[in-house]
């Protein structure tokens, strides 16, 4: 797994098969909508929890079949799978960066500033 920062949380992807890793709620707090998770106790995946290296069971979110973990509520999603859960829409997201702003730029904010004060 490969994490890296998504607006106000941080997934993880996997570096063999692009798939996303989430840890309990930031699928929600990604998507800014709940997904309730109806598990299927029948089914035990051959996936591991990254977080706590149990076996995950499949779990029906939204009318899709995804991995969930029972213990700490993460999920994870095959690639392709997020589109499917925000109604076939990209998922855009952001790299929760702060851009770089030229030194020129800088400059003049702190110019405008000292002759605001006086100084």
């Amino acid at each position: 797994m490969r994490p890296f920062p998504a607006g106000k949380v941080e997934l993880d992807r996997c570096t063999f098969c692009s798939g996303l890793w989430f840890d309990g709620g930031e699928l929600e707090a990604l998507l800014g909508k709940k997904l309730p998770a109806t598990l299927d106790p029948d089914i035990v995946t051959s996936r591991k929890c990254p977080a706590d290296n149990l076996s995950m069971q499949a779990a029906v979110v939204a009318g899709l079949r995804v991995e969930f973990c029972t213990k700490c509520h993460g999920v994870f999603l095959d690639d392709g799978e997020m589109v499917a859960l925000n109604g076939g829409k990209p998922v855009r997201v952001e790299r929760g960066q702060t851009p770089v702003r030229p030194e020129s730029a800088v400059k003049d904010d702190v110019m405008g500033w000292l002759d605001k004060l006086g100084a």
